[in-house]
């Protein structure tokens, strides 16, 4: 089990006081999660739910405050690619790996009932096809950039919008081809959502009733993903004809814990550097590694995406109940330095 980190939360994300719209958690519909992280102009999304879990009927991805954004683009334009996984129910379960890219909708590809029903009657910014290919099949799944209004604007200035039919009815009675249930999707998006250093992405998850086709709104579930910065103090001490490098790992000021840790040097003033070890950063983010040879190093950290169990409790006017809260990954290094 991945050990959970402990940041600083209220540094990251500001409480959010809206009024609550679902009564409670449905008990089968507990597992989606949300990470997000960004590099350069790339945003990478990437939502998940259980195959055990009723299945998803609409997910509202709220971007952070003070995210900026581009969605002006030409119809046609390539925003990115999209990576997706989802069981077949009308194949026996079988799990259908799906591909494409995301592309801004051209004019009149979505049709408007389909946007009606989906948005509530809300003018998207954007409109988006994920075009997913799967067994010889393609799947245009629409997904809507819609600003957020009123009392909606505390989760943030955006939300991106997806619908999802029912995989357990036919399909000639509004239900998804091959049954696909959704399990997980990677969307990497390009040029439109600009780097927020702190803050949080807010998953709003409605799941489907079982085998009517009726959206069961008291399932609903919220999932946040906090983005931050991650930082790392080094330093090495001679010990013999090599040294003892340590120093911290942070996010958000707060030590990171389970970060894997590179310690890289050399001998002498010239060459390159080499990879002497790895160790692991220790639950306040402290990390230690003794090295038998070296006079010149650098460390480099490699944080993957974890829980972040603060963050519900910072989140705590969420509309719906909070499930499964993350905190980004993050690659970072330190400059070189001399051991003293």
């Amino acid at each position: 089990m991945r050990k959970r980190i402990n940041i600083a939360i209220a540094a990251l994300v500001v409480a959010i006081a809206i009024p609550a719209v679902v009564a409670a958690a449905s008990t089968a519909y507990t597992s989606p999660k949300l990470q997000v992280t960004q590099a350069g102009a790339v945003t990478t999304i990437i939502a998940s739910a259980a195959p055990t879990d009723d299945a998803t009927a609409r997910a509202a991805i709220y971007v952070p405050t003070g995210t900026s954004l581009t969605a002006n683009q030409a119809p046609g334009t390539p925003l990115g690619t999209v990576k997706a996984q989802v069981s077949a129910l009308a194949l026996g379960g079988a799990l259908l790996p799906l591909t494409g890219p995301i592309l801004v909708a051209p004019p009149g590809a979505v049709p408007a009932a389909a946007q009606l029903a989906c948005t509530g009657g809300a003018t998207p910014t954007a409109v988006w096809l994920l075009q997913l290919a799967a067994a010889g099949q393609t799947i245009n799944l629409p997904a809507y950039l819609i600003p957020t209004a009123g009392q909606e604007t505390a989760l943030g200035p955006a939300k991106l919008v997806f619908c999802l039919a029912p995989p357990d009815i036919p399909v000639e009675m509004g239900g998804a081809t091959f049954g696909a249930k959704f399990l997980s999707a990677e969307l990497a998006v390009n040029g439109v959502f600009g780097v927020v250093q702190t803050g949080a992405w807010i998953g709003i998850w409605t799941p489907w009733q079982a085998g009517n086709g009726q959206v069961n709104a008291a399932g609903t579930v919220a999932s946040p993903a906090a983005v931050a910065p991650g930082a790392v103090t080094a330093q090495a001490k001679t010990k013999g004809k090599g040294a003892v490098v340590s120093g911290r790992v942070t996010q958000a000021g707060q030590g990171r814990g389970a970060a894997t840790v590179q310690v890289w040097g050399r001998v002498g003033n010239k060459g390159a550097l080499k990879r002497f070890k790895n160790v692991k950063a220790k639950a306040n983010g402290a990390f230690a590694a003794t090295v038998a040879r070296g006079d010149v190093f650098r460390v480099r950290v490699i944080a993957a995406s974890t829980t972040a169990a603060p963050l519900c409790a910072a989140l705590a006017g969420l509309p719906a109940p909070c499930v499964n809260p993350t905190v980004n990954g993050f690659v970072v290094q330190s400059k070189v330095f001399r051991k003293k």
